[in-house]
């Protein structure tokens, strides 16, 4: 049996430090960080605003607020915003203390989150403050580049974001799925899912958060949690129409009050994969894209504005009853140099490079388009992250 880790007692720099009244750091918890090579310290929550200047640097905060008294409370908080303003972003486990989020720009709940999820926010908090770290040392020491170890964290806060990307897709005899995920970075600003949520529904949505780099990619951790597809109660269970999804999903974001890449796009559809009507709604996302053979593909309009702008926003929802042959294809707005482009009239047309693979089954059309990606060619500041999710009706 492996020894139990053995909590740090030193006050130099570490990477997660944990505020809570609970005497153990749990074992599955301490073996992550162990097998990143992460260092760690706890602190309990009477101790936390003394004690964290004694750290040389912090990486992150998790927050437990279980039995956290009240009293102690209003400057546990004060701090957080203090370590806020130096780009320490918290991690809140519960909230017991009624945690004024409007207040604070990068801090997330992830009440009941499984440990894959606390894992992939402690990496990407820790990446977001090392990023930052490095550009402060080049802006010091010249234009060097990003350090060795930034570079990693950066490598690796990617592949944990890969990690909250679907790893089978539900195909069946109906259907059949492709999907394209192409950052301009080591990490992306778009997310996307495909889920099948009960026996005749699959959900699925790009998101796209407004920004680029490591702030982006934090909004797209916030955004898998904010879009919510079905609800769960005792032993019944709700999906939630499309425009529900947004609304749910724009009021969490108002409600944060983010910063730095303040807003979001997004596109849902829920599929009836026995009826084949497909229902959609979108947020200020570029419009689904509706490929019938032997026709032009056309945008599949449907009104509706930026996620995170306004509280309580209005979209609307439109359905269209899909048949055997039939594509439906979602994409982020990197691709959209790609696909086509309004002309002199507001008219959008496609180009012809796209046009040319509307006839290829689904997995055919993304590797081809995908290429089409790999090799498109424009200014380095225009590089935008690039993702497509596609269904084919077999």
């Amino acid at each position: 049996m492996a020894p139990s880790p053995t909590l740090q007692t030193t006050r130099a720099a570490v990477d997660v430090l944990f505020v809570t009244n609970q005497g153990v750091i749990p074992q599955a918890v301490t073996r992550f960080l162990a097998e990143r090579g992460y260092a760690w310290d706890r602190l309990g929550t009477d101790t936390f605003v003394e004690g964290v200047a004694a750290f040389e640097a912090v990486g992150t905060v998790v927050v437990d607020t279980t039995e956290m008294a009240l009293e102690t409370a209003g400057p546990i908080l004060q701090m957080l915003k203090r370590l806020e303003q130096d780009h320490v972003a918290a991690i809140l486990l519960n909230d017991a203390v009624g945690f004024p989020f409007s207040q604070y720009k990068l801090a997330t709940l992830l009440q009941s989150a499984s440990l894959e999820e606390i894992a992939g926010r402690i990496e990407t908090n820790i990446a977001y403050r090392n990023s930052l770290r490095g550009q402060r040392s080049a802006t010091r020491s010249g234009p060097t580049g990003l350090g060795t170890d930034t570079l990693e964290q950066l490598k690796m806060a990617g592949e944990v974001q890969r990690s909250f990307l679907p790893h089978r897709l539900p195909d069946s005899d109906r259907l059949r799925w492709a999907v394209l995920f192409r950052p301009a970075e080591w990490v992306s600003g778009d997310i996307y899912d495909v889920q099948r949520l009960d026996e005749q529904h699959i959900g699925f949505y790009i998101a796209d958060a407004v920004g680029h780099s490591m702030p982006a990619a934090l909004l797209t951790m916030f955004l898998k949690h904010a879009i919510i597809l079905r609800e769960t109660r005792d032993n019944d269970y709700r999906l939630f129409p499309p425009v529900e999804v947004l609304r749910q999903a724009n009021d969490r974001m108002a409600a944060q009050e983010l910063a730095g890449c303040l807003f979001a796009t997004c596109c849902y559809g829920l599929l009836n994969f026995r009826t084949l009507q497909l229902t959609f709604a979108r947020a200020g996302h570029p419009y689904p894209i509706l490929i019938r053979p032997g026709q032009e593909p056309q945008q599949l309009e449907c009104r509706g504005g930026l996620l995170g702008v306004f509280p309580q926003a209005d979209f609307q929802q439109r359905s269209v009853q899909l048949a055997s042959g039939d594509k439906v294809l979602l994409t982020s707005d990197g691709c959209e140099p790609l696909v086509g482009s309004c002309d002199a009239e507001g008219r959008f047309r496609f180009t012809e490079a796209f046009c040319s693979l509307t006839d290829l089954g689904i997995e055919e059309f993304m590797e081809r388009f995908d290429h089409m990606a790999e090799t498109h060619t424009g200014p380095a500041h225009e590089r935008d992250d690039m993702s497509a999710v596609g269904l084919e009706v077999l």
